[in-house]
């Protein structure tokens, strides 16, 4: 069933849901019909290698009269640095999909008919291209040869190919890109002087396809699948759909972007090592994408994913490469990025730009960014979100009676970004503060130091220890302080020092008021202060640009400006 109809049977137990996943900005949103409910692709309209033709097919020659067939995932941007950012995984709760940002990108400039001139103008894309089909074993023996014994008639199965290792695939890949380069190097899409490849797709590529990519509405790319009927599209368990047996390729109708079997039949190998989290944490075996032919349908889902041991066996029976009858692959077409130097140089030229423009708010640059950078992004996302929700109410009817209850979420995450704003400049004036002080401490042990090393006498040198040891362990504390306001967003941390510079500036006027010595001497040490938190903001500067320590030059750069006072 899919979360459309959930939300129609009850839209509070839905909101409620909502409010909960706002909170990590991941929510699965409801979905329509792309295609026919009913009918199942028609068989024997082209060959055993190609059994539905569709418009946009990039077809590969392979050996022995073998064919190859591809479809073009467009990615909509401009600049070598164009990417998609998208949710991978399931908010249902299951820690080994967990909801994650991240980007996929294309290789290739995309052909007409996928990102130039459409019915809206023109449109920058480029591509990435996915099997249409899983490999079958007419393919898998076309290019690596039939096995002696094995029967003749494995070179006219339209079955997909199963019993294969992920070192299996890793040599059909590399034979088939062997024969291509040698046979048919003209056929492949290029990227600058580069021909493609062909490779496993990796994780971040899949599930973008198996979503339907930008060919669906993002309503649409958010829910379990793709479709409002799963079975017209996919094989899973039961006599409703497979009768427990595997079934042969392109019989089903395809998903949006006209791949088919995606989420069901078999189970299909990736280029990727598995993490619980995508792409952090400890790498396993590697990960394995979609449903097979027994599974159950509720377990037919986009974010359904597994982690497959390189080899299996044990201790006392011996290792064997892992094979399964319910697992496959097909491949994808990609191709180097840094392909000459000219594409170098102008990736180059583009990458500033883009981090601060498009690719601010990308999972990358984040990974860097201050908490309240990171925080902004899924908030927003959230508000994008409740919006979906609000227009997927109306369309069910239920949006009058949960208009003050959604009216009051959107409020909240609202008040939270005002709140978070108000405690980033309170934190950043405090963090400011002790930033400029700890500055002052270096520069005074360092101008303490410098005179107590110049002094021959043994009480002067122990107090050259005790200077030493302060600026050391003064560093150490120093960098932590610079952590903590790189944590804050910059704006707040600029009103920080602006702040801590005006409260230092009102000491001034008020000590110049007076004109004893004593006051002349406080105002004295007052601009040497000032002096220093210039310092103090540089470095802050430094390290939110590189996030890197530097106690070397810190020390340095207070040694020189404590020389001058």
């Amino acid at each position: 069933m899919n979360r459309l109809s959930i939300v129609k049977k009850s839209g509070l137990a839905f909101l409620a849901a909502f409010v909960l996943a706002s909170a990590a900005a991941i929510f699965a949103t409801p979905s329509s019909c792309l295609g026919p409910a009913t009918a199942f692709a028609a068989a024997g309209q082209g060959d055993i290698h190609n059994p539905s033709p569709a418009d946009g097919d990039f077809v590969l020659p392979g050996p022995g009269g073998s064919k190859f067939v591809f479809r073009p995932v467009k990615i909509k941007g401009e600049g070598l640095m164009a990417g998609a950012r998208f949710i991978m995984g399931d908010p249902s709760g299951d820690f080994r999909a967990p909801p994650t940002a991240v980007v996929v990108g294309g290789a290739f400039a995309a052909p007409s008919g996928t990102g130039g001139k459409d019915g809206e103008g023109s449109e920058s894309a480029w591509v990435y291209y996915l099997g249409k089909y899983e490999i079958t074993e007419a393919q898998y023996y076309a290019v690596m040869g039939l096995p002696d014994g094995v029967d003749k008639a494995k070179l006219e199965s339209d079955l997909p190919m199963t019993q294969v290792s992920y070192f299996d695939a890793i040599r059909f890949a590399d034979a088939l890109n062997t024969w291509l380069y040698a046979n048919a190097l003209d056929k492949l899409p290029v990227s600058g002087p580069f021909p493609g490849f062909v490779r496993l797709p990796t994780e971040v590529e899949w599930e973008y396809a198996a979503r339907g990519g930008g060919a669906v509405e993002a309503l649409v790319f958010d829910t379990d699948y793709p479709y409002d009927d799963l079975t017209p599209h996919e094989w899973f368990a039961g006599p409703q759909s497979s009768h427990n047996k595997l079934q042969p390729i392109g019989r089903l109708l395809p998903n949006p972007l006209g791949l088919h079997d995606m989420l069901g039949n078999v189970r299909e190998i990736t280029q990727t090592h598995y993490q619980i989290e995508y792409y952090q944490g400890r790498s396993g075996g590697f990960t394995a994408r979609g449903g097979h032919y027994l599974m159950e349908e509720t377990g037919i889902i986009s974010a359904a994913r597994a982690e497959e041991p390189y080899y299996l066996g044990s201790a006392n029976e011996g290792m064997r490469p892992n094979t399964k009858p319910t697992m496959g692959f097909r491949l994808a077409i990609s191709a180097p990025i840094l392909t000459d130097r000219a594409t170098i140089a102008r990736m180059e030229d583009d990458f500033d730009e883009y981090r601060a423009g498009a690719g601010a708010n990308l999972p990358a640059a984040l990974s860097v960014s201050d908490i309240s950078a990171q925080e902004a992004v899924p908030a927003q996302e959230a508000l994008v979100r409740l919006n979906r929700i609000k227009e997927a109410l109306a369309s069910a009817g239920l949006a009058d009676s949960l208009k003050q209850d959604i009216g009051l979420t959107e409020a909240a995450l609202l008040n939270m970004t005002q709140v978070r704003k108000q405690a980033d400049e309170d934190s950043a004036r405090v963090w400011a503060k002790i930033a400029g002080e700890r500055g002052m401490y270096l520069a005074v042990n360092l101008q303490g130091l410098a005179l107590a090393e110049e002094a021959p006498t043994e009480n002067l040198r122990r107090r050259a220890e005790q200077y030493a040891y302060n600026v050391e362990a003064g560093l150490e504390n120093y960098g932590e302080i610079m952590a903590e306001l790189a944590k804050l967003p910059p704006e707040a941390v600029k009103k920080g020092f602006e702040w801590y510079v005006a409260a230092l500036k009102a000491k001034i006027d008020k000590e110049n008021a007076g004109e004893s010595d004593n006051a002349k001497a406080r105002v004295t040490d007052l601009n040497a202060q000032l002096d220093w938190l210039a310092t103090t903001k540089a470095h802050y500067e430094k390290y939110a640009k590189e996030k890197r320590f530097d106690a070397a030059a810190w020390r340095n750069d207070y040694a020189a400006s404590a020389d001058t006072k």
